[in-house]
């Protein structure tokens, strides 16, 4: 089903509904509280067509606007995603390792023929250094965030693959651009790296959250 438009004229209740559940889900409420919200929608809107009543007229033009209002009243339990504290606290962590990184490739340049294993070592300890000041700052820095030890347990296990799989990338661009440190070519390995932590992140704050949020919800089948 396609997105459903804010200023459009006709909005069934099925699409209400989805549009419900994708919503309280973003907010992070828990699957209890939003299956509960769900079916006292379901209710009012099919009762309001019943008297001949649009989801739209009885619901306003910003739905999503009273579907967040709804769930705030209701007050339902949530577990919010809080990406962007998440990103600000791993950057945190991440910062010194990235901080070492570029003054020890700067102060002290690789030699004219670089041996690969020394390449190799260098970039897997800068790289360790950044995913694990990450890890350490989100553990201690989000502490008595609602779900915070499952996120950080599976960001061990995502974030060393992220810095796996974006140790190669790096070396090749290095070997590209022959090994330089100037300030563009570190920029883009770092800015590789940060990819890579912010990936595992994202993926790993969704994984631990997954229990508490629940499936999406089945669009109500057979209501118009």
């Amino acid at each position: 089903m396609g997105k459903v438009a804010e200023g459009s004229v006709d909005i069934s209740v099925k699409e209400v509904m989805a549009l419900a559940d994708r919503e309280w889900r973003a907010m992070g409420v828990i699957e209890a509280d939003r299956a509960g919200l769900v079916d006292d929608l379901r209710s009012e809107l099919t009762g309001a067509a019943a008297e001949g009543l649009t989801p739209r007229q009885l619901l306003g033009a910003d739905i999503r606007g009273f579907l967040r209002a709804l769930a705030a009243g209701a007050g339902v339990r949530r577990v919010p995603h809080e990406f962007r504290r998440l990103f600000l606290t791993a950057f945190a962590g991440a910062l010194p390792g990235l901080v070492l990184a570029w003054i020890l490739l700067w102060e002290r340049p690789l030699p004219l023929e670089p041996s690969p294993w020394l390449l190799t070592s260098q970039y897997l300890a800068f790289s360790l250094l950044v995913l694990v000041g990450a890890l350490v700052a989100v553990r201690w820095g989000m502490r008595g965030t609602a779900v915070i030890g499952p996120t950080v347990s599976r960001m061990a296990l995502l974030v060393p693959l992220a810095g796996a799989l974006a140790t190669p990338v790096v070396m090749g661009f290095a070997a590209l651009v022959d090994y330089s440190t100037a300030l563009p070519a570190v920029a883009v390995e770092a800015a590789i790296v940060a990819a890579a932590l912010g990936g595992a992140i994202v993926l790993a704050r969704r994984w631990a959250l997954a229990p508490a949020l629940g499936p999406a919800r089945a669009e109500a089948s057979g209501v118009a």
